[in-house]
């Protein structure tokens, strides 16, 4: 899928070393679009970049890696790759992306900045990422497993054959027994704590 069109104009901080930006992704008929960066000891990591305006990029230091948890989340990947020279992590089994990752990762890929992959049922070539700060603050970015719809509940995504829903259950419960709080979606507002809980509840419905 190519690059949207629409750019973030403002970048939200989370947590003092948690990025995120959203848009309205005209590719996808205006639904939410979400992208994350997350500063490291080996520098910012971006997870699913989507466009910035231009007086929005650059100043938060070196970027190290960029990184997607989708085959469909190319976005802004080939572009920052081009401008910043970092490499592209892909889920492993990705086939027919625009350019070819650097490296294709799986749970046994040893991540720069603490990162970690944690492998995906419900979806096909698919990975989720977990970093935990020094602090002892859990991230979970997990690409397209959760999805939000404005004012509704989180939820699991719809799209047959794109997502398998026991498969879906099986990553969230999987997932929440993991040391877990901040939870980083592709398309949902970012939830700062109670992730564990959401996936639990999630898994059950």
């Amino acid at each position: 899928m190519a690059e949207p069109k629409t750019r973030a104009t403002r970048i939200e901080r989370l947590l003092p070393w948690l990025w995120h930006w959203t848009i309205a992704d005209e590719r996808i008929g205006g639904f939410r679009s979400d992208s994350f960066a997350v500063e490291t000891a080996d520098g910012l990591m971006l997870i699913d970049p989507l466009p910035l305006e231009e007086t929005l990029q650059g100043g938060r230091g070196k970027v190290s890696g960029i990184f997607l948890t989708h085959g469909n989340h190319q976005r802004s990947a080939w572009r920052l790759r081009r401008n910043l020279g970092a490499p592209v992590y892909a889920p492993a089994g990705v086939a027919g992306m625009d350019e070819e990752p650097d490296l294709l990762m799986d749970e046994q890929t040893d991540l720069p900045g603490g990162l970690q992959v944690v492998p995906a049922t419900g979806f096909q070539a698919a990975c989720y990422l977990t970093f935990t700060h020094a602090a002892g603050t859990g991230v979970l970015f997990c690409g397209d497993l959760v999805c939000h719809d404005p004012g509704g509940p989180y939820r699991f995504p719809v799209q047959e054959g794109y997502f398998d829903p026991a498969g879906g259950k099986e990553d969230a419960r999987r997932l929440a027994v993991l040391p877990l709080t901040v939870m980083c979606a592709a398309h949902a507002v970012p939830k700062l704590d109670g992730c564990r809980e959401m996936l639990q509840e999630l898994a059950q419905d």
